[in-house]
């Protein structure tokens, strides 16, 4: 029986990425793809609130109640939360190391989490830092995706020159996103990001992007499992 795969996400970006990028590209892979499905903010009397995390508690509730849903052996549930914004009670977050690399924070924080949710079917992922820092894997990508916004990208690229896309950090002024809006007008993270990481195409989102590339690498071995 080929293997089956549930996406836990954050947002409707990452909701469309799935179904439009990820899906199809798991699917050449011998992997059959289920939700996406929304992360809860509450979970109260058996009723699920999805979008816009909050808390880890609703979380954790809601990822046990779906691990015990989807309870077939072959599954396997993966996940893409931001690294940038997560709330502080996740596992992991507080012992992080401000000197750390991004990419390091993030996988800290999802091996807390698989210790924390221990079943061996949930392969939890946290991107570092951000979605959009797939975005900016090729920003020259966002002249397709917003026509006219040439002098835009050309100060975005000058904003990020020498930095790789996963270490683009964390702070209100300088997370990928903040970054991108502040400088491309009218930018819009699903339509836009879609685009523009269309553009690019995931194979050189992947060589330049290693702590994605390693999870999508993790996932794609699973047919072979």
């Amino acid at each position: 029986m080929s293997p089956q795969l549930l996406l836990y996400v954050e947002g409707e970006t990452e909701e469309e990425f799935a179904r439009k990028i990820l899906f199809p590209h798991f699917a050449a892979e011998g992997l059959i793809c289920h939700g996406p499905i929304l992360a809860a903010n509450s979970v109260r009397g058996g009723r699920v609130a999805r979008g816009g995390l909050r808390a880890y508690a609703p979380v954790k509730k809601d990822v046990e109640n779906l691990l015990k849903q989807y309870h077939n052996p072959n599954f396997r549930f993966t996940t893409m939360l931001d690294l940038y914004g997560l709330p502080a009670d996740f596992p992991g977050k507080s012992q992080l190391s401000a000197s750390d690399t991004g990419a390091n924070k993030a996988a800290a924080v999802a091996d807390a989490w698989k210790k924390d949710i221990p079943d061996r079917r949930f392969i939890p992922f946290v991107f570092s830092y951000e979605f959009e820092a797939l975005v900016l894997a090729n920003p020259d990508s966002l002249r397709v995706a917003c026509p006219g916004a040439d002098k835009g990208v050309a100060d975005l690229k000058a904003d990020i020159a020498g930095l790789d896309p996963e270490e683009i950090n964390d702070s209100t002024q300088t997370a990928p996103s903040k970054r991108i809006i502040r400088h491309i007008d009218g930018y819009d993270k699903i339509l836009a990001g879609l685009s523009a990481i269309k553009e690019t195409g995931l194979d050189e989102i992947r060589r330049r992007c290693p702590h994605f590339d390693g999870w999508l690498s993790e996932l794609e071995n699973l047919s072979g499992a």
